[in-house]
C-alpha cells in the first residue's frame, strides 16, 4: 500500500478514481455476475492483503486506505465462511497450487503488510479466537524506527488544532485547519511535501511540526507500529508467519540494483537474527508494475524467500511464478463489505 500522501490536484484526481471504482464494484456486487463467477470457478485461492485494523477510524478518515475496522475485519470473516472459503496459512496457499486439489476447493490466505500495532493488538484476538492463521509482511525501517510513520500522527495532530505552519526549502507554509475540509487539505498538502522531500528535509519539516509534542523523532507514530519484541513473540506463534517487506517501503524498480538488493536481503536477515526464522516470504512495497518485475523477482528468488507477493488482484491460478503471487487488497477506502463480492471474482486483477 502506498505511504505517499499526494498534494490538491493527485488528491482530486485520485478521490474520483477510488469513487468511480466504488461505484463500479458495488454495481457489480448487486448483480448476478458473482453468482454467475462462483459456479464457473471449480476452486478458488485467495491471497488477501490487509494493512491495519482499527476499533474506529481516524478523525479525518484519511488513512482508509490503509484500514479496516475490527468490525470490518469480522464482516469480511463471515463472508468468507458463508463462501465456503477455509483460512490456510499462506505457505499451504504457495506448496499446492497443481493438480490435486479437490474440485470447488476454496481456500484463503490472509496477509497483513507493513506491520502495524492494530494487527497484534487487534487482529490478533479475533484471528486467534477463531484459529485463522495469517502472515504479518514487516517493513523492518518501521519497526527499527529508523523511518518515520508520520501518516497516523500528522491525522490525529490536524484533528487537534487549527493550523500548522514551517518553513521547507526556503519559504514558509501555512495551512488553515479549522473545519473538517481545511484539515483535510492540509493533511494532503504537507503529506505531498513529506512525500516528495529527501529523508533529512522530511525531518525538518516533522520536527517543526511536532516541536514540543515528541523530543525525538523515532517516537513518532511509534504505538502505530509493532516493536521488535512484538514481532519476536508473535513470531512463536504457530498461527502467525512474519514475511518480509524491504526495509523503507519504497517502490524497489525505481531503485538501483545494489540498494534493490539491500533492501530485500537486508530485510530478511534483520528478520531471520531476531526471530530465528524462517523467513521464506516476501511482499514487494506497492505491488504494482511501476514498483517491481522481473529483477526484483529475481532478487527475491536469489535473497533466499520461496515466495514474493504482488498486488495484482486476482485468484492465485496453477500457472503463478512463486515470486509474483497476486493478493487482493481490501481496504475501508473501497467499502470492502459492499464491494467484497466482486472484489473477490478476481476479475479487476492484472495478469503478467
Amino acid at each position: 500500500m502506498s505511504h505517499a500522501r499526494h498534494g490538491c490536484g493527485s488528491a482530486f484526481q485520485r478521490e474520483v478514481r477510488v469513487r468511480t471504482r466504488i461505484l463500479l464494484l458495488r454495481l457489480l456486487s448487486a448483480s448476478p455476475l458473482p453468482a454467475l463467477a462462483k459456479r464457473l470457478q471449480r476452486r478458488a485461492d485467495l491471497i488477501l492483503c490487509l494493512h491495519n485494523i482499527v476499533e474506529t477510524h481516524g478523525p479525518l478518515g484519511v488513512n482508509r486506505g490503509l484500514d479496516l475496522t475490527v468490525g470490518e475485519l469480522e464482516a469480511v470473516l463471515a463472508y468468507l465462511r458463508v463462501e465456503g472459503y477455509r483460512p490456510v496459512a499462506l505457505e499451504e496457499v504457495c506448496r499446492q497450487r497443481g493438480p490435486g486439489r479437490r474440485p470447488g476447493e476454496k481456500r484463503v490466505a490472509i496477509t497483513f503488510d507493513d506491520g502495524y500495532a492494530g494487527n497484534l493488538h487487534i487482529a490478533y484476538p479475533v484471528l486467534r479466537r477463531d484459529g485463522v492463521p495469517f502472515t504479518i509482511y514487516v517493513t523492518t525501517g518501521f519497526m527499527d524506527r529508523d523511518v518515520r510513520v508520520w501518516w497516523y500522527a500528522l491525522e490525529r495532530l490536524l484533528g487537534e488544532v487549527d493550523s500548522v505552519a514551517f518553513e521547507y526549502a526556503g519559504r514558509p507554509y501555512r495551512y488553515t485547519a479549522v473545519t473538517r475540509a481545511q484539515k483535510i487539505h492540509a493533511y494532503r498538502s504537507v503529506g505531498a511535501l513529506l512525500s516528495e522531500a529527501q529523508p533529512r528535509a522530511a525531518d525538518r519539516i516533522l520536527e517543526q511540526l511536532f516541536a514540543g509534542r515528541i523530543a525525538d523523532l523515532r517516537e513518532l507514530g511509534a504505538g502505530d507500529v509493532l516493536t521488535a519484541e512484538q514481532v519476536r513473540v508473535l513470531s512463536q506463534d504457530p498461527l502467525v508467519t512474519i514475511g518480509a517487506h524491504s526495509i523503507s517501503h519504497r517502490p524497489l524498480r525505481q531503485l538501483s540494483h545494489e540498494a534493490c538488493r539491500h533492501e530485500i536481503r537486508e530485510c530478511r536477515e534483520r528478520l531471520l537474527s531476531l526471530t530465528g526464522g524462517p523467513i521464506d516470504h516476501f511482499a514487494y512495497p506497492f505491488g504494482n508494475r511501476t514498483a517491481c518485475g522481473p529483477r526484483e523477482e529475481r532478487i527475491a528468488r536469489e535473497s533466499g524467500y520461496a515466495t514474493a507477493a504482488t498486488t495484482a488482484a486476482r485468484q492465485v491460478e496453477a500457472t503463478d511464478r512463486s515470486t509474483a503471487l497476486p493478493r487482493i487488497m481490501l481496504t475501508a477506502e473501497l467499502d470492502v463489505l459492499a464491494s467484497l463480492p466482486a472484489l473477490l471474482t478476481g476479475w479487476f486483477g492484472r495478469r503478467d
